[in-house]
C-alpha cells in the first residue's frame, strides 16, 4: 500500500503544493566519497520557541559544491502556543499554518528528500537535526556537519566561539541576507558551507567527505535520557532473546523537494532556545 500523498505549504504560497520526489542521481555518500561527487542537504527549522519546541516550518536545500539541486519548503500544522519573541523573529502566526501538513507527513517527505546526503546545519548543538530525528524509532544515520564548528576550524576562530550565520555571511563576502525564514536560512547555510569547504580544500587539503568528518566530531542527535536508552535496549534485547532459536550445546559450524532550484531567494541567521525535551516535534503538545 503506497503512502498517502503529501501536500506542502511553502510560506507565502497561495495554495498547497503536491510534493514530488526527485530521483537522486548519486550513490549514497560515504567517507571515501570525493567532495565534488557528494550531495549535501542544508536544513533549518523554525519552532514555537517554547518547550517542547514544536516545528512550525521546515526548509532545506539539496546541493553539490557546484550548485543547488532542489529545495524543500513547507510550513507545518501546529496548534501549540507560539512564543511572542519567536513570532517576532520568524513572523509565523497560527493563521499561516491552516492547511499545512502535519509534522509526521512533512518529516516523511523531508527524509526522502535528504536520502543519501550529508546533513548540514548552522547549530552548535544539532538542534535542527535533533528536531527531525526526535520520536523516530531509530536515530538519524546521516553524516552531520555543523558549520559553526567548520568555521572555527577553517577561519581560526577561538575554540569556544559560536559564530552566527549573519556574521559568517559577512566575513565570507556572500551575496545573501539572513531573513529568519527556514528555506532562506537553509540556503544561506549552504552558501556558507560551500565557501568554507573551498577554503578548507586549499588550506587543509581535504578531498573526501571522510576528511571533513574526521576533523569535525558528529553532533549528538540522540538526546534520549540514558535511563530511557537502557530501558529501550533491554526491551529490545528481551525481544531478541524470546524470539531467538534454541542454542545447541554443540560447537558452531565453521533517504522532490517542492521544486528545482529557482533563482535568487534570500536567506538569515536565527538562534533559538535549546531544549533536551523529547516527544513529537510537530502538532499539538502532549
Amino acid at each position: 500500500m503506497s503512502p498517502k500523498p503529501v501536500f506542502l505549504k511553502p510560506r507565502g504560497a497561495a495554495e498547497l503544493v503536491p510534493w514530488e520526489e526527485i530521483a537522486v542521481d548519486a550513490p549514497e555518500v560515504g567517507g571515501r566519497t570525493a567532495l565534488e561527487d557528494a550531495q549535501f542537504v542544508a536544513l533549518d527549522m523554525e519552532t514555537t520557541g517554547n518547550a517542547p519546541f514544536l516545528v512550525l516550518e521546515m526548509g532545506a536545500e539539496r546541493f553539490t559544491l557546484d550548485r543547488p539541486l532542489s529545495f524543500f519548503d513547507t510550513l507545518v500544522d501546529c496548534r501549540a502556543p507560539i512564543n511572542p519573541y519567536a513570532r517576532k523573529r520568524h513572523h509565523i502566526d497560527r493563521s499561516m499554518l491552516i492547511g499545512a501538513p502535519e509534522f509526521k507527513d512533512a518529516r516523511r517527505a523531508f527524509l526522502r528528500f535528504a536520502h543519501g546526503a550529508v546533513l548540514v546545519e548552522h547549530s552548535h548543538d544539532a538542534f535542527d537535526t535533533w528536531l527531525v530525528g526526535r520520536g523516530l524509532e531509530s536515530p538519524l544515520e546521516h553524516p552531520i556537519i555543523d558549520t559553526t564548528a567548520l568555521a572555527r576550524l577553517v577561519l581560526d576562530l577561538p575554540k569556544g566561539q559560536t559564530p552566527g550565520l549573519a556574521r559568517l555571511v559577512s566575513e565570507l563576502g556572500l551575496d545573501v541576507t539572513p531573513a529568519h525564514a527556514a528555506l532562506d536560512d537553509a540556503r544561506a547555510t549552504a552558501m556558507v558551507f560551500r565557501a568554507l569547504i573551498a577554503r578548507a580544500r586549499e588550506k587543509l587539503g581535504w578531498s573526501t567527505v571522510g576528511d571533513v568528518l574526521a576533523a569535525l566530531p558528529r553532533p549528538v542527535v540522540d538526546r534520549t535520557a540514558p535511563s530511557r536508552r537502557a530501558s529501550a535496549a533491554s526491551r529490545a534485547q528481551g525481544v531478541r532473546a524470546r524470539t531467538a532459536p534454541p542454542q545447541s550445546a554443540a560447537p558452531a559450524a565453521t533517504p522532490r523537494a517542492t521544486s528545482r532550484a529557482p533563482s535568487g531567494r534570500r536567506g538569515r541567521s536565527s538562534r533559538r532556545r535549546r531544549s533536551g525535551s523529547s516527544g513529537s516535534p510537530g502538532g499539538s503538545p502532549g
